[in-house]
């Protein structure tokens, strides 16, 4: 589920707005600058529209999408780079603005810059405690660092301020997987995130391969087909359906689906790999062959080359020494690197 990761920097979510823990007056202004954020920003008036964001947020830090309208406008209007340094100079001038710290540690995050992220957010946290969205970014920092008791931690704190952060949800969803082996939690946490963000492509990719992982695999094409028709130029999810169509014995789509993630980026090796299966399961030998050859070449990774030896040897007829000799050939790669490894020089100190 760390699909998300890329999407929670740079998409932006349209869930549906609940100001769960405000006062009626403090909901009217939190509305009425978040509405004139929004016009300003359908008007092309970004500068303007940040300027509205964080007003939203000043009187309401729990709004289930201000943040995610401010990552948007800020990667509609500057590159990373220039949008890190405004921001660094905004915490230079005002250590306790919570909305730069919390955009700084998404940036953080992106560059894999985990320790940088995480102190970014507790500087956010320690000036606004409230801003939900902190702690779901935190979350998501702590799951690609596998540490994920705490992910669950963090997400659980989102959910109590802000029940209805779709991302919050598909967090701890994906925390609960790792850390528990939950699917069914997962699965219903996914569920409750699309259900409040309908049109977020990466959230229908995630349940789409939750679903796959589960050997759902209708669900799975389903939620995946409403992802492409909503991104059809990533990859990953023209990947990702190919191979549930694969699973669900829809070969010719399959095929056609993965080579269109190759036609997006003929470099991507998971598609590689996917078309190789898909080749191989119809009985296409030549085709798999040239597929797992490429994957093997472009990622170095040894199973690209036992499949490409398995479907060589399936293509001569020799079903029945395939498993010896490939049982053989894992070993001896297993072999070698240890070799490599017990060979390779110590770093020298000074």
């Amino acid at each position: 589920m760390r699909h998300l990761l890329l999407p929670w920097i740079t998409g932006a979510l349209v869930g549906s707005l609940s100001l769960a823990h405000a006062s009626p007056g403090v909901e009217e202004q939190a509305t009425q600058h978040y509405r004139r954020a929004e016009a300003l920003r359908l008007a092309g008036r970004f500068e303007e529209a940040i300027s509205g964001y964080r007003q939203t947020l000043q009187g309401f830090p729990e709004h289930p999408v201000a943040f995610d309208r401010l990552r948007e406008v800020y990667n509609r209007t500057h590159t990373f780079a220039v949008t890190r340094g405004l921001l660094e100079a905004s915490v230079a001038r005002q250590e306790d603005d919570f909305v730069a710290w919390n955009l700084l540690g998404v940036l953080y995050g992106r560059d894999r810059r985990w320790d940088e992220a995480l102190q970014a957010f507790a500087r956010s946290l320690d000036a606004e405690p409230r801003a939900a969205d902190v702690l779901v970014n935190r979350g998501w920092i702590l799951l690609e660092l596998r540490r994920y008791e705490d992910a669950v931690t963090a997400f659980e704190a989102a959910l109590r301020l802000q029940p209805r952060m779709a991302r919050a949800h598909a967090g701890l969803g994906s925390a609960m997987v790792e850390a528990r082996g939950d699917y069914h939690e997962g699965m219903s946490r996914y569920l409750t995130a699309v259900k409040l963000d309908p049109e977020n492509p990466a959230l229908l990719n995630d349940l789409g391969w939750l679903s796959y992982k589960m050997n759902r695999y209708p669900e799975a094409v389903a939620a995946l087909e409403k992802a492409v028709a909503l991104d059809p130029k990533d990859p990953m999810i023209a990947t990702n359906l190919g191979l549930a169509y694969q699973k669900a014995g829809r070969g010719e789509e399959a095929i056609a689906h993965l080579e269109r993630a190759l036609a997006i980026n003929p470099e991507y090796t998971l598609a590689l790999y996917g078309l190789g299966k898909a080749y191989e399961s119809r009985g296409q030998y030549p085709e798999a062959l040239q597929a797992y050859r490429r994957a093997w070449r472009q990622s170095g990774n040894d199973l690209y080359l036992l499949l490409w030896l398995q479907a060589y040897m399936a293509s001569h007829g020799q079903v029945m020494i395939l498993f010896l000799f490939v049982f053989g050939v894992a070993l001896a790669v297993i072999v070698l690197r240890t070799l490599r490894g017990r060979r390779a020089p110590a770093t020298q100190k000074g």
